[in-house]
């Protein structure tokens, strides 16, 4: 016995370290088989450590065709089970070679069946599965797979290099008919598993946002739309959904993450980035004033308002209020095609943001010199030029920071221990607008929502500010030359709270239908619905719970009776009397 077993560790150590490239050779006609043994891949996360994409055991069927018996017999078997072609099942068992696979990734039943058969040279061999626990609601973002587990879209092709860890090697020497013999498998190079991705989604926010939209849409009679929040603060990628109205009439969500591989005509929601030049330049502020028809002719064409209305006196402030057009392109023609280009640049339009998604788009903002008499006008209302939801959204978390534009990102971080998992590095957030004038901006769409076009977007206990924006949708030969040819964009972009923003959205319609033809009707309502709950799934204070915060704070000494009362305006949410208002200090 002890020869015997001594005999069996000289041959492992032979073959692993002295000589295993001519073992494995000579192995060959031993019925010895060289294999990749799959790392385990990574894991991705939402924000709160909940998996989106994990991988899961699974088996496959493979044959070692030359010690397969019979081919006929053996395919029409395993036909039986497994279901298939059995001509081609039976080219498979015919070749000779070595390694082949049956099927691959099949449910445990139908392997143990096979298997149950005794058939020789088939066998199972494990694999990796990759699962989605929550189905397609996050695929248009994370990605997939193929069946080798490598990485074909969204994160999972992006950080392929990581999750996918690096496969080993071994050998298994195998008897007859395809069973391991005890003791005959040899590792030649161990595996090293991926690495785990957190992302910035939220699960819970992205499953809200997903019905709100389908429900939004279906309300609006519109043939799609998309949602995408972001933290304006760092950049952070909340929830991102698109929906389209399918064949059948229905709403559903589809798999392409179109809030970066989409564009569309923004409209008015870019008024502000425009107006930003202008008030950057010193060209005007919230108040400056000019006398406004209207209708404008530009070259050789005529720019209207969305409304009639006599010639009339309109600060900067009252121009975006009423979201006219005539307005913006009198001050846009002050700045001029050159520092109103170089503005919209630094915004990010027209170039790949640093998302690093697959098939991301550029956006369209040519260059000046390839800019029409007409481009000016047209590209300062939000038309002639073409964005994608990431850019536009980027641009409001801009102006949501009082200027200062952050980088749009899906990954938090990463690691093998989440717990100490290593946040992703995040460029510094860039000065895109003064500070002065951001705060302007907020001033003024702020207003937009409290009076003005964007009305539906506000949400009770929060302050909102906020664009709406109604595009025409380019068709082939132009945008259609009658009104009831026309197809619109509706659009609502903004954030809360105006104070300390936590939430920026983007909401886009596409091609609503005539009860909801404009970004007000449209969007809007849908923004309100997304950021009151996302208010309170994140704990957002609202107003009246801040006022409740700081009077507990300041409450020092009270008596049981003022305690009493205290309590019960908490309760009915009404003003504090002087009476009590005595009994707190600063």
């Amino acid at each position: 016995m002890t020869l015997i077993s001594g005999g069996l560790v000289w041959r492992l150590v032979y073959f692993q370290i002295m000589d295993s490239e001519r073992y494995i050779a000579h192995g060959e006609s031993q019925r010895i088989v060289a294999i990749d043994v799959q790392a385990q891949r990574g894991s991705i996360l939402d924000r709160n450590g909940v998996d989106l994409a994990l991988s899961v055991p699974r088996r496959s069927l493979v044959a070692n065709a030359g010690l397969v018996e019979d081919p006929v017999q053996t395919a029409r078997a395993l036909v039986q089970i497994i279901g298939g072609d059995s001509e081609e099942l039976e080219s498979k068992l015919s070749s000779g070679r070595k390694f082949v696979y049956i099927s691959r990734q099949i449910e445990d039943r139908f392997v143990d069946a096979v298997l149950a058969l005794k058939l020789a040279g088939i066998y199972s061999q494990p694999e990796q599965g990759r699962v989605r626990p929550d189905g397609d609601s996050v695929v248009a973002v994370i990605g997939r797979t193929d069946i080798d587990g490598k990485g074909i879209s969204g994160l999972e092709k992006s950080y392929d290099h990581l999750l996918s860890g690096e496969n080993g090697r071994k050998v298994v020497e195998r008897g007859p008919r395809g069973s391991t013999i005890p003791g005959g498998e040899y590792s030649l190079k161990p595996e090293k598993n991926g690495t785990t991705i957190v992302s910035t989604l939220d699960r819970s926010l992205q499953f809200e946002a997903t019905k709100i939209l389908i429900s939004g849409i279906e309300k609006a009679g519109a043939a799609g739309g998309l949602l995408v929040a972001m933290k304006p603060s760092n950049g952070e990628i909340l929830a991102s959904v698109a929906v389209e109205r399918n064949e059948y009439g229905n709403v559903k969500q589809v798999t392409e993450h179109k809030s970066a591989t989409w564009t569309f005509e923004p409209g008015s929601i870019i008024k502000p980035l425009t107006f930003s030049a202008v008030m950057d330049e010193g060209l005007a502020s919230e108040d400056s004033v000019r006398k406004v028809a209207d209708e404008i002719h530009v070259h050789d064409s005529d720019f209207s308002d969305w409304f009639d209305h006599d010639e009339a006196e309109w600060s900067v402030s009252e121009i975006l209020h009423q979201s006219s057009n005539v307005g913006t392109i009198l001050w846009a023609q002050d700045v001029g095609p050159a520092l109103l280009h170089n503005k919209l640049k630094k915004f990010g339009i027209g170039s790949k943001s640093e998302l690093n998604f697959p098939g991301e788009a550029n956006g369209i903002l040519l260059p000046v010199e390839k800019w029409s008499g007409t481009s000016l006008p047209t590209i300062a209302i939000g038309q002639g030029v073409s964005v994608t939801p990431v850019q536009m959204l980027t641009a409001y978390a801009t102006i949501a920071n009082r200027g200062l534009k952050p980088a749009p990102t899906l990954v938090r971080g990463m690691g093998d221990d989440v717990e100490v998992m290593k946040s992703t590095e995040k460029e510094q957030p860039e000065r895109i607008i003064e500070s002065r004038t951001a705060e302007s901006l907020v001033k003024i769409i702020e207003a937009v929502v409290a009076s003005g076009t964007g009305k539906r977007a506000q949400v009770p206990g929060y302050r909102v500010a906020g664009k709406t924006g109604t595009a025409w949708k380019p068709q082939i030969g132009g945008y259609g030359e009658e009104e009831a040819d026309r197809r619109y964009i509706a659009t609502f972009a903004g954030f809360f709270p105006v104070e300390k923003p936590e939430i920026v959205a983007l909401v886009v319609v596409d091609e609503p239908s005539a009860i909801a033809d404009s970004g007000g009707k449209a969007a809007a309502p849908i923004f309100a619905e997304f950021a009151e709950f996302a208010a309170r799934q994140l704990r957002i204070p609202s107003e009246n719970e801040k006022l409740d915060s700081s009077l507990t704070e300041r409450v020092l000494a009270i008596t049981p009776e003022q305690a009493q009362i205290i309590n019960n305006i908490a309760d009915s949410k009404v003003v504090l009397s002087e009476e009590i208002a005595g009994s707190v200090v600063d």
